[in-house]
């Protein structure tokens, strides 16, 4: 097994397992060979000074890499999608969510964010809130 430490056009760095240099240039090659955070096809080795080789990987560990990778890519994809079609209200998400729900505002999809309290305070009154984990982007934010 080699590693080899990646990076994307969009300058997102991260590891790909493989069995040997060919099986990267031909995922690569495929179009398989993605960013996990960004999606993009456009994907080049670093140079590294050494790779880690642990020789044969159970397959456990292989699965939970191809599983780690699936997730975060499918959590990049919704992201994407939110911040396309949903409407960014930012912190007034649980005042405009009200508005909304009791049609005061007219119905659209919002996104945004909102305090433990004031979700709570929206699922007691029934109001259908789905909570995210934060983008990628917006993880920095958060620190």
């Amino acid at each position: 097994m080699i590693v080899f430490d990646l990076i994307c056009d969009e300058q997102h760095q991260f590891e790909g397992w493989f069995r040997n240099s060919e099986e990267f240039e031909s995922q690569k090659d495929s179009g398989l060979l993605t960013c996990p955070i960004c999606g993009s096809e456009d994907v080049t080795k670093l140079l590294s000074p050494s790779h880690l080789n642990f020789g044969k990987m159970e397959k456990q560990a292989l699965d939970l890499l191809s599983i780690q990778s699936d997730a975060q890519q499918l959590i990049n994809r919704i992201n994407k999608y939110i911040s396309t079609h949903f409407e960014d209200v930012g912190s007034a998400f649980a005042e405009e969510a009200r508005k909304i729900h009791y049609s005061e505002n007219p119905e659209r999809n919002i996104r945004g964010t909102a305090t433990l309290d004031e979700a709570s305070e929206l699922y007691d009154e029934g109001i259908d809130i789905f909570p995210l984990p934060p983008a990628d982007d917006d993880k920095d934010k958060l620190n």
